[in-house]
């Protein structure tokens, strides 16, 4: 596990955007560990290939949030094999304060390379899937609207080859 700082803008945002996202766009889900055992108190959201997979605290670890890149899938796309290697970052609850204390411990190495994509990756889904959740004014303001919109749109251009 690497201990990689982020700027604390990133990291504050990347960790409100989780929360966000498995608040409004979680769901509690059937979840087979590697030991054939049910987990029924996780909940995941999935946008594309991430899957957030919140977790009751357990005797190793507290209650968090994992993401992970999702690396097989069934035919019809609906199950999918979840591979505790490409864990990208854990948000784990420090204590159960009100508000609860986080520490955002970043598993995979060189974070600028995937942390700007991960909060608007994740934002992106919130406004197409929870647009109430965000104070889109705020955002509008500070230019992460037209960051968001150039990057959906880079995204859904053809890749053109030469």
């Amino acid at each position: 596990m690497f201990l990689i700082e982020l700027d604390p803008s990133q990291s504050k945002l990347l960790s409100a955007l989780t929360l966000t996202v498995l608040k409004h766009l979680g769901e509690a889900t059937l979840v087979v560990d590697e030991e054939n055992a049910l987990c029924p108190e996780w909940r995941m959201a999935r946008i594309g290939d991430v899957a957030l997979l919140q977790k009751p605290a357990d005797d190793r670890l507290p209650k968090r949030i994992d993401c992970y890149q999702v690396d097989e899938r069934s035919a019809s796309g609906a199950a999918f094999r979840l591979d505790p290697a490409p864990l990208v970052y854990s948000l784990q609850w420090k204590h159960n304060a009100h508000p609860p204390d986080f520490e955002l411990v970043l598993v995979q190495a060189e974070p600028q390379d995937w942390v700007n994509t991960a909060n608007l990756t994740l934002l992106g889904e919130l406004r197409r899937r929870a647009p109430h959740a965000i104070d889109w004014a705020g955002l509008t303001a500070a230019g992460i609207v037209q960051m968001l919109d150039d990057f959906e749109a880079a995204e859904e251009a053809p890749v053109r080859r030469h």
